[in-house]
């Protein structure tokens, strides 16, 4: 077994040599880190658990293919942890990844608190990483590839792909650009000064079929659901106008539109 000085070495020579490859690129907003650092402040799970969020486990959940017992998934760029955490109740061996300390902490926080299995726990770049290669059955986020340019979003398929297993599964989950109320309430918020996640740069169903298409992954899937959320962004009468129709309910914000909130993308290794 290689001593601690060597192991630190060899992740210094790895991530200059990264670095050298890629230091004329920029990936990602510069202090992206201390805007997910300030987010996470706020994560909580009893909040956390609405339609919303129950329809994205749910859609989730059936895109991964049960059952959960003995699969390998991996969150990369995991925020609150949370839905991870219910991956774990559901009998799955969980791993997260976040460049985010506040974040990772946040998350380990609530698999402690709901007695689970430690998660494998990478606090590390989501393009620049040591996760080893072909190992998961499922590799996964929800709400991370819209924070990168072009480049980086490339980068993080390419990434999320090195590592499923062969046969595995890559599922990203991202804003709809097509989701006209949900870009009104974010354009609004942006005037307003009180938009907090900072750069954004949502994805149709097309464009990210389109992007997998140009890295050559031809095993894509592509759709949009939840058109609930989108509706509940409008300026000050979104929820009002969303609870008026009768749409929250869990049935409604997991049904598919293509004006619907949620993008997702399934990519068969």
């Amino acid at each position: 077994m290689r001593g601690s000085k060597e192991l630190l070495a060899t992740q210094m020579e790895r991530t200059a040599a990264w670095e050298d490859n890629h230091h004329q690129i920029q990936f990602q907003e510069q202090g992206a880190t201390d805007t997910w650092d300030r987010v996470s402040a706020n994560y909580d799970w009893q909040s956390y658990w609405g339609n919303d969020n129950q329809a994205n486990l749910a859609v989730l959940a059936s895109e991964i293919e049960g059952p959960f017992a003995g699969k390998r998934i991996i969150e990369v760029g995991c925020g609150s942890g949370f839905m991870s955490a219910r991956l774990s109740i559901l009998g799955a061996n969980v791993a997260i990844l976040d460049k985010s300390e506040a974040a990772i902490d946040v998350a380990c926080g609530a698999f402690v608190r709901l007695g689970l299995k430690a998660p494998e726990v990478f606090v590390e770049d989501a393009l620049d990483n040591s996760v080893p290669s072909d190992l998961y059955d499922v590799v996964w986020n929800g709400g991370v590839i819209e924070h990168f340019f072009d480049d980086g979003k490339r980068l993080l398929i390419q990434e999320m792909l090195r590592m499923a297993k062969p046969g595995g599964k890559v599922v990203i989950m991202v804003p709809n650009a097509w989701c006209i109320p949900f870009r009104i309430g974010q354009f609004w918020q942006r005037l307003k000064g009180t938009w907090k996640y900072g750069y954004e740069d949502d994805m149709s169903p097309m464009r990210i079929k389109a992007m997998c298409h140009q890295l050559g992954l031809q095993s894509v899937q592509t759709y949009s659901f939840n058109k609930v959320v989108g509706v509940a962004w409008l300026p000050r009468y979104g929820y009002r106008i969303a609870n008026a129709l009768g749409w929250d309910t869990l049935e409604t914000h997991t049904k598919k539109s293509c004006l619907g909130f949620v993008t997702i993308a399934i990519i068969q290794k």
